[in-house]
């Protein structure tokens, strides 16, 4: 059936964080990201005020942790919220392409919440639901809530988070890491994290150290512990690049830590505390933005 939605109701949220003084929502990570690797800081559009992009990005993060997705929306997901009229038994198929969801997105979350008391949403699946949502349509029935006379008409609010997908090995997972802290499974969530920031930076440093030294020897040399804390700093150092924020350095060495605890030791997801997870979240999303800031000038190999 074809879906008619309140245009004043349609919002997407798309953001870094919250300037800390005036709570202004800051812009997405990829935009703000190079200029706080630069100076330190980035200016409030609103207020003016110099912003510490990693704490602002981390405080709401970990505020909203307990919520699952939407504690990622400051990391690089997006939220995207409307109120459509359904009618209790009928059919309503959504794209959300067409409320601007990208076709490639990753859905994280969905939840569908009746307005007024008188209508909700459910999703139709066929006899083995996907564990994962699948594309970007949703499949709803209009459900009466309580007793009375039907059919009935009401007002139900969608609200979805997703992440964008890119054509590269590295943000894939990132995207995967997002994917698996959205269902609560922190232990592979930070695993594919920290995979994220370490196939992103040890290219880098591979390709510099080609250069001049073979390649079988520059194999044997790099590890990610070495390359993080020496390597990375001395060569961006060099090139007269901003060196890695120490917060950000700080908590993706933590990342490292809290990664070989769960592939050396066993270390059990559930010592792993919802706000550890952001944390950790936030230090690759950080660290994958660093490397998409020093890569181009590291691989022109001056």
């Amino acid at each position: 059936m074809d879906t008619t939605i309140n245009e004043e109701t349609l919002s997407t949220v798309e953001g870094v964080g919250s300037c800390l003084k005036c709570r202004y929502v800051l812009p997405r990570l990829v935009e703000c990201a190079p200029l706080y690797f630069k100076h330190g800081f980035v200016n409030c559009s609103n207020c003016g005020e110099q912003v510490d992009l990693w704490q602002a990005a981390l405080d709401r993060a970990t505020y909203h942790s307990a919520m699952g997705a939407g504690a990622l929306i400051s990391l690089g997901a997006a939220r995207t919220t409307f109120v459509m009229t359904m009618e209790s038994g009928k059919y309503y198929s959504v794209e959300l392409m067409n409320y601007g969801v990208p076709a490639e997105a990753k859905i994280l979350r969905r939840n569908y919440t009746g307005q007024g008391g008188d209508v909700t949403a459910m999703e139709w699946h066929g006899n083995a639901p996907p564990l994962r949502f699948p594309g970007t349509v949703l499949r709803l029935v209009g459900v009466p809530l309580g007793e009375g006379p039907l059919p009935r008409v009401g007002r139900v609010a969608i609200n979805v988070v997703w992440i964008r997908r890119e054509d590269s090995d590295e943000w894939s997972y990132l995207v995967t890491a997002f994917d698996s802290a959205a269902a609560g499974e922190y232990a592979p969530s930070l695993v594919f994290a920290q995979s994220a920031v370490e196939i992103s930076m040890m290219p880098l440093i591979e390709n510099r150290f080609r250069l001049h030294v073979p390649e079988n020897k520059v194999k044997r040399f790099t590890n990610y512990s070495r390359a993080l804390n020496v390597v990375l700093p001395y060569l961006c150092g060099e090139a007269g690049l901003a060196q890695m924020p120490t917060a950000v350095h700080d908590a993706l060495d933590k990342l490292r830590e809290e990664r070989n605890k769960i592939i050396h030791h066993g270390a059990k997801a559930a010592a792993i505390t919802p706000a550890d997870a952001m944390e950790g979240l936030c230090a690759a999303a950080f660290g994958f933005e660093y490397m998409r800031y020093v890569g181009p000038t590291l691989l022109e190999g001056k």
